[in-house]
Parts: structure tokens; sequence; C-alpha cells
């Protein structure tokens, strides 16, 4: 795969078998967009936007995608390693086998999101949003939780029990069937709306 220019090549609707690396992206708005089999590596994106895009057998290592906008967009066969994921917006969008593995994901917002297998894998994810999601085929392996919001999202069979999950915002409902650890039961008590007699 031979390095190329990203600025140049987003001139293109379809962009294949590309690697870029070592670049900044300002202030750029994007629609319809299909990557595949590409590579990012120490790519800056700021004041970005993907929208109605599709990302398919991509790789993303060591990037900054904070508070940019990817909603709308498809992603099949895709892995962020090491990416910096602060505040990003997927809002809407598709995830078909995708892998975070080591990302700082704190505030990023997965509402709505329509998911066919996502592992989040070592990820900090405190006071992320998934509402409205289906969480069955989605996997966290040591990921901080702490304040993350999941709001009609079910997190039945979901194994949190690796994970730190104090000050996690849900439901009743929601947490019900979860699978814990049993030192993380004092943070999901108040689900329960009972008082603790000392």
């Amino acid at each position: 795969m031979d390095k190329h220019c990203f600025k140049t090549d987003l001139a293109q609707d379809t962009i294949i078998d590309q690697h870029y690396q070592d670049e900044a992206i300002f202030d750029s708005h994007f629609k319809h967009k299909d990557f595949q089999h590409c590579q990012f590596e120490h790519i800056d994106f700021q004041d970005v936007s993907f929208e109605n895009s599709y990302f398919v057998n991509v790789t993303f290592i060591h990037c900054d995608l904070s508070n940019i906008k990817l909603n709308h967009t498809l992603f099949r066969h895709v892995c962020f390693e090491n990416c910096k994921l602060m505040g990003t917006d997927f809002s809407e969008s598709i995830f078909d086998q995708v892998i975070f593995q080591e990302c700082l994901c704190s505030f990023a917002n997965f509402a709505f999101m329509h998911n066919k297998t996502v592992q989040f894998q070592h990820c900090y994810l405190q006071n992320a949003s998934f509402v409205e999601v289906k969480m069955t085929k989605t996997s966290f392996d040591e990921c901080d939780l702490r304040q993350c919001e999941f709001l009609h999202a079910s997190l039945s069979h979901i194994d949190l029990s690796s994970c730190q999950i104090e000050g996690i915002m849900t439901s009743s409902q929601d947490i019900a069937g979860a699978i814990i650890a049993y030192n993380q039961a004092p943070a999901l008590i108040h689900l329960l709306k009972v008082k603790i007699k000392e």
C-alpha cells in the first residue's frame, strides 16, 4: 500500500487501497465518501465531518478524530487503534465488525447506533453516550465506563465485570441481566431505590 496525500485524494468520491500518514485535515465537510481497504496513521482531523459515508476494511492508527462528526456513516471491518475519539459524534451510524482498541472515547456519542458486533478493548468511555442502542452484539473488555450513559440500551447478558462502572448512568431496566463482578454491586445499588441500614 503506497502512501498518498490525503488532502489531494479527498477530491475523489471513492478511495481504494491507500495509506495516509502524518497529515492534518481542517475545516472540511464531506458527504457520500467511500473508503475501502485504507489505512490512516497519525492523521489529525479537526472540524471535519463525513456524513452518509462508507469506511470498509479501514484501519485508524494513532489518529485524532476528536469532536468531529461521523453521522449516518457505515463502518464495516474497521479498527480504531490508539485513537483519540473524544466527543466524536457517531450518532445513527452502522457498525459491522468494528474494534476500538486503547482509544480515548470520553464524551463520544453513539446514540441510535446500529451495531453488528462492536468490541471496545481497554477504552476510556467516561461520559460517553449510548442512547436507543441494541447492545446485544457489543462487548467491553477492561473499559472505563464511569459516568457513561446507557439509556434505552439494554445491557442484558453484557459482561461488564472487567470494567470500571462507578457512576454509570442507566436505569434498572437497562442494567437488568448485565454480568458484573461481586465488588461492582455497590456501584449499582442506587438503581434498586433501597436504603441500606448501617
